[in-house]
């Protein structure tokens, strides 16, 4: 049987159980996709990260809550949510190392922020209070595996060239989004209402991410699919 790639995944923490989550989701598309999922237990010990890293062959950060303001260098906001500082600094580690390895990454909706910020972009802590944009517009209620708005990706990018369209219907759970992507983030997908929703990498196609879910609809869409089996191929060729 041919061998298939690990990817390792870094999901939400739920304090008053202490508990690591991880989505049945993200799970179950990575498996259909060809990859054998892990979930990665979060550590501050470098060391510790990069024998993680030793141990896959492509890294997924999933959704959550909040990021540090601090992290992207700004004072905290009144309407920015409570931040998992430990999850900050594992996930900071993990593609600091990641990334100097050109290790594939795929980042979702906290995801593709935190791979932004590890490459000097900034973010909105809330996009209402901040852009004047209605809570509504961007979080929707359950269920999530219904699209709620439509992102535009840019003409030729990865995006586009990885899900075969140029308009993708989207769901949308989220409150922070990427402001200043700087020069080592391309942007390759916004929304009508101009919050960007897709990135890549400026230098390495294989490091990419959106700010909405597909993991709720890649059971029926075929764009959304071709996001996770995309990465999986990207991590086949790290494996290799």
């Amino acid at each position: 049987m041919e061998k298939r790639p690990v990817i390792g995944v870094s999901g939400p923490f739920n304090h008053e159980k202490q508990q690591m989550l991880f989505g049945e989701r993200y799970a179950n598309t990575l498996l259909r996709a060809g990859a054998l999922p892990v979930l990665l237990p979060r550590t501050t010990d470098e060391a510790t990260v990069c024998a993680l890293l030793d141990s896959i062959d492509g890294l997924l950060l999933a959704g959550g809550g909040d990021v540090l303001p601090a992290r992207f260098g700004e004072e905290t906001l009144p309407a920015c949510g409570k931040p998992d500082e430990i999850r900050d600094e594992f996930e900071l580690l993990l593609l600091k190392h990641a990334l100097l390895r050109r290790m594939p990454v795929f980042g979702i909706c906290r995801g593709v922020q935190m791979i932004a910020v590890a490459l000097g972009a900034t973010l909105f802590q809330d996009i209402e209070s901040q852009l004047g944009l209605p809570r509504v517009n961007h979080y929707q209620e359950l269920p999530y595996d219904d699209a709620t708005h439509v992102v535009r990706f840019k003409e030729g990018g990865l995006l586009e060239r990885i899900t075969g369209t140029s308009v993708m219907p989207a769901n949308s759970m989220h409150h922070q989004s990427i402001k200043e992507a700087g020069d080592r983030v391309r942007i390759e997908g916004i929304t009508m209402d101009g919050v960007i929703e897709a990135i890549s990498a400026a230098d390495n196609d294989a490091v990419f991410g959106v700010q909405f879910h597909p993991e709720y609809f890649a059971h029926y869409s075929d764009f959304a699919y071709r996001l996770f089996t995309y990465f999986v191929e990207k991590a086949t060729e790290y494996m290799k």
